[in-house]
């Protein structure tokens, strides 16, 4: 019977860990790769890119543009021409030699509606290198 008992509790003691090795411990857990950013352009590129795109969109509803006029010609003589843009702004423009004028051979008169392309000056006149008139 006493045998019975020792056996037993050696059976219990086992199953509970007791006979288990010190030397065994819990593994430590991997490591966690490194996060990612994302490479974003230096802060002063986003901020010119945020200023020109809402530069961009006042201009343009305020029918400026750069390269483009486009409105109602008010006045016209030679190589000198004044255009009627939105909201009661005025442009003067000027023409060169080799200024193009579509439809070929048109006259331009005031009244007519056209479409300027070419460069702006520093004194904010226009510089035309083709008019397209329109009617």
């Amino acid at each position: 019977m006493k045998s019975r008992i020792v056996v037993l509790a050696a059976a219990v003691l086992f199953a509970l860990g007791v006979g288990a090795s010190p030397a065994q411990t819990t593994p430590a857990p991997a490591p966690t790769p490194p996060i990612r950013m994302p490479q974003l352009p230096p802060t002063n590129q986003i901020i010119n890119d945020v200023i020109n795109a809402v530069v961009g969109h006042a201009t343009g509803a305020f029918g400026y543009n750069a390269n483009e006029v486009d409105g109602t010609v008010t006045y016209f003589r030679r190589f000198d021409m004044q255009v009627h843009l939105q909201l009661d702004k005025y442009r003067d423009v000027h023409l060169h030699q080799g200024t193009v004028i579509n439809p070929r051979g048109w006259t331009i008169q005031a009244g007519q509606s056209v479409e300027v392309f070419g460069h702006a000056n520093g004194d904010g006149s226009f510089e035309a290198d083709s008019i397209t008139v329109h009617g």
